[in-house]
């Protein structure tokens, strides 16, 4: 099995050198750079990492405008980032919950074993599926369901909500009601199609505007996305998001 990569980015030259002898040390394949500019170049010239490791207060630009970065960029966008920080003491780390813009953060002084955990956390990330319907009891069964054969599952009940989190977590599919309180599930499409840190998330579409003859005769096709008819199959549905999640991956 190829070795992971670790990208990390510290203006602290005994910082990467201890990282990278610790993570090295794990099994990792570690490069390492001490600006936002290195940074850019390393993502040019080499294999993109499964996962960066990032100084918020590096000397030339803040972190956090870096992982912002990272996120409107197609190629970088799912990425996972670990915040490292001295800008915080280990109190306001709890407060936070470890998160910072919505990624993970640890203080410094930090325990080796401790990063090790979340590293590996983080690499072995669940798929993250967003499920968008307006009737509840769709979602609970749905999220149930989904979360039984391993996926992390993120719910909305309307196309404003769905368009947020959206542009604003990591996503590997977008399971979208057609009729929702707010839109129709083609306008909140198309919106996602417009946004280039959206436009490749695979969307299967679930209605009951569709009948099950419907479903047969269009072979599961609904313009450019997949779609189920409702009441759906489980089983169906669960291998179109494998073949989907599967075919994302490969693309992206």
């Amino acid at each position: 099995m190829d070795k992971k990569q670790i990208l990390i980015v510290d203006d602290e030259s005994d910082v990467l050198s201890v990282l990278e002898k610790g993570l090295t040390a794990e099994g990792y394949s570690v490069t390492t750079v001490t600006s936002a500019k290195s940074l850019d170049t390393a993502l040019l010239l080499t294999e993109l990492p499964d996962l960066i490791i990032l100084d918020i207060g590096l000397q030339d630009i803040n972190g956090s405008e870096i992982a912002a970065r990272l996120k409107e960029n197609p190629k970088t966008k799912d990425i996972p980032v670990l915040f490292l920080s001295a800008l915080y003491s280990k109190e306001e780390d709890v407060k936070k919950r470890g998160i910072f813009d919505g990624n993970i953060m640890l203080t410094k002084p930090y325990e080796m074993k401790e990063l090790a955990i979340e590293v590996k956390k983080l690499l072995e990330r669940k798929k993250k599926i967003l499920i968008v319907d307006d009737e509840m009891d769709t979602r609970l069964v749905l999220e149930k369901g989904l979360t039984a054969e391993g996926y992390s599952v993120i719910t909305a009940y309307n196309g404003k909500n769905a368009l947020s989190i959206a542009r604003s977590k990591y996503l590997d599919l977008i399971i979208l009601d057609r009729v929702l309180g707010d839109m129709l599930g083609e306008e909140v499409a198309a919106k996602l199609r417009e946004d280039p840190r959206t436009k490749d998330i695979p969307i299967i579409f679930l209605s009951a505007l569709f009948s099950k003859r419907d479903e047969m005769e269009m072979g599961h096709v609904f313009g450019d996305e997949k779609m189920f008819a409702k009441p759906y199959d489980m089983e169906k549905l669960l291998t179109a998001i494998e073949e989907l999640l599967f075919a994302y991956a490969a693309k992206v």
